[in-house]
């Protein structure tokens, strides 16, 4: 072994040992000198490429993907590569890689699902569609089509007797209830649900849905009971006396606009509408801030009490604002507003104000019935566990609604409600609210918001790119009756 490889090894395991001590900056200036040092690590470049997006280094990532697939030269690697490139907000150059990755792999569903994901998100659904097809005729993967059927079923419209759901169905049927096919069944579910709420089966719709919840239950780590004592604890404690008992941050930068609320209540359409004004460059659900601040070892004032118990505490405030800052140059460049609407950051909505007090920050509240249909009926990632029981939608539901009553009173004009159904009611009146809270001048581009050309990564991104309309305002109402438990366990 050469004292490169020993350097770069060491460097490596610094990094690992900074993160796991919650020291953010030391890990990432490590990682930085791993990359610049180059040492053959090979494979390993792999996870060295995911420690450093984990920390938000977008940069030191990329780089060491490049390394990983130089040195390994698979098409796992290229895969792993363009995927973080489509994480990180490269779509265009996501788009390229996986273009040439279904061109050099035309029979690769890995390859084609990857290149129609990067469509959708750009809105070429023609494009995406025939990849999606290309999957679904391919022989090898008769058992393993159901994430192309799932996007499908997301971009397309369906009719009644539209050809695609007798085959989703038989696609359902051949998958079958065993434990080794649950996550395959759960994914199909989801799809075929989508298709037959389009082709108005109320029935059918619900019970698809109903299943893939109950299956995606069983792996749910969500604890009503725990998320209660939480939102106690900041509601309790989280005041404004306890702000003023904690070190300030005194970076005044206003560049991030945050964007809060439970999913699927409007936030991505308030993305949308912010980012069509010319000074708004970009948003996402960007997830910065929890890297930003990894030396604060949980959100209770309890917890963040005990984190600025270190003697550099009085530091640690613009040290994170600054790591933030920083990493949100990294996502969206160095110039122009961002808009960050990641999930859950209304748990901690006190201490992003603590470490960025001229921040904007916007919620959106929307009928909870509405809410709770649409979460209910959607496919989410790890992290959403309480969208898999229509009780425990409720239970979060009611702790949301504490979450808001509190940082409205303590936090005061610098959170903007925005009412979804007012917005959709009344688009101009709220639009201009909206800009007028970040701080910005009127534009009247900011009308055609769904004009606006960018990728969208979220669950919402067909409806962003349509004109302002209030149809999905009573899509629920078809399932009052199935929605009898949460209405039960969220009025009691």
């Amino acid at each position: 072994m050469t004292t490169q490889t020993v350097d770069g090894a060491q460097l490596v395991n610094g990094a690992l040992a900074a993160f796991q001590a919650r020291e953010r900056d030391d890990a990432a200036y490590l990682l930085a000198r791993a990359v610049q040092a180059d040492p053959p690590l090979g494979a390993r470049w792999a996870s060295i490429s995911r420690l450093a997006a984990t920390i938000g280094e977008i940069t030191l990532a990329l780089a060491a993907a490049r390394k990983h697939v130089a040195a390994t030269r698979t098409a796992e690697a290229r895969l792993a590569y363009a995927q973080l490139l489509i994480q990180s907000g490269r779509t265009e150059d996501a788009l390229r890689e996986g273009a040439a990755l279904a061109r050099e792999r035309p029979n690769d569903p890995a390859a084609l699902h990857f290149l129609a994901t990067c469509q959708v998100q750009l809105g070429d659904h023609e494009a995406a569609i025939a990849n999606l097809r290309r999957i679904i005729a391919l022989p090898s993967v008769q058992l393993g089509a159901e994430n192309a059927w799932h996007v499908l079923a997301d971009i397309k419209k369906f009719t009644a007797d539209d050809p695609d759901i007798p085959q989703m169905e038989a696609m359902l049927e051949r998958i079958g209830t065993a434990e080794a096919t649950r996550q395959s069944r759960i994914v199909m579910l989801y799809a075929l649900g989508k298709a037959l709420d389009d082709a108005g089966q109320t029935d059918r719709v619900f019970a698809c849905f109903d299943e893939a919840a109950k299956l995606q239950k069983i792996d749910s780590t969500f604890n009503a009971a725990n998320a209660d004592a939480f939102v106690d604890a900041v509601v309790r404690g989280w005041d404004r006396a306890f702000m003023d008992s904690l070190p300030k941050s005194t970076v005044d930068s206003d560049r991030p606009i945050f964007v809060l609320g439970l999913p699927r209540s409007g936030t991505t359409l308030v993305e949308q509408i912010l980012v069509s004004h010319s000074q708004v460059v970009d948003g996402a659900e960007a997830n910065l801030f929890r890297p930003a601040s990894m030396a604060i070892k949980g959100y209770t004032p309890d917890e963040v009490r005990a984190s600025f118990d270190r003697p550099d505490a009085s530091a640690l405030p613009n040290r994170i604002a600054k790591a933030y800052l920083h990493l949100v140059d990294e996502r969206f460049g160095k110039t122009g507003r961002v808009v960050d609407k990641t999930l859950n950051q209304t748990r901690y909505l006190g201490l992003i104000h603590q470490i960025l007090p001229k921040a904007k920050l916007i919620w959106l509240r929307r009928d909870p019935a509405g809410i709770a249909w649409s979460c209910y009926r959607t496919r989410f990632a790890k992290g959403v566990d309480w969208t898999r029981s229509l009780t425990d939608i409720a239970a979060y539901f009611k702790g949301e609604d504490r979450l808001h009553a509190h940082w409205s009173a303590v936090l005061g004009d610098s959170l903007l409600t925005v009412p979804y159904e007012a917005l959709v009611d009344d688009p101009e009146t709220w639009m201009r609210r909206i800009i007028e809270h970040v701080g910005l001048e009127w534009e009247d581009g900011v009308r055609d918001f769904h004009k606006t050309e960018r990728a969208v990564t979220t669950a919402s991104f067909a409806q962003v790119r349509k004109p302002m309309y209030a149809s999905s305002k009573e899509a629920w109402k078809r399932y009052e009756t199935q929605l009898q438990p949460f209405f039960d366990a969220y009025n009691r």
